[in-house]
């Protein structure tokens, strides 16, 4: 039986499955955003989707160490990783960002709501 991939959060520098963490991504602009399908092209980079993690993440430089390269946090960094977790990437089956809730009956397509949510978040 195989054991699923581990990452590590750049807030807690716990390792954890990678389905339960939020991935970033650095754009060559140099600006970082979340990656909802955490399958866009580049370096990517994972934190939890916990407030306290994010908070350590975004305040101690730690971006630009997992980088490597100089970058920029923009100010709704941490509104979109929350938005990613309460459509349930990064939390644990059965719990919809991190909540004891289930997520809710008859979403056929998760992804598509939760790519719209971010959006809406970095407009």
């Amino acid at each position: 039986m195989r054991t699923p991939p581990s990452r590590t959060c750049l807030g807690c520098r716990r390792a954890r499955p990678k389905g339960a963490l939020v991935r970033l991504v650095r754009l060559p602009n140099g600006t970082v955003v979340v990656d909802p399908s955490a399958h866009a092209a580049g370096r990517g980079a994972y934190v939890c989707p916990e407030a306290a993690c994010v908070e350590r993440a975004l305040n101690r430089g730690r971006l630009t160490h997992a980088f490597r390269k100089p970058c920029e946090a923009g100010p709704d960094l941490a509104a979109a990783v929350r938005a990613v977790a309460g459509c349930g990437a990064g939390a644990p089956p059965g719990q919809a960002g991190g909540t004891n809730l289930a997520p809710p009956a008859r979403v056929s397509r998760t992804s598509d709501i939760c790519q719209s949510d971010v959006v809406a978040v970095r407009a």
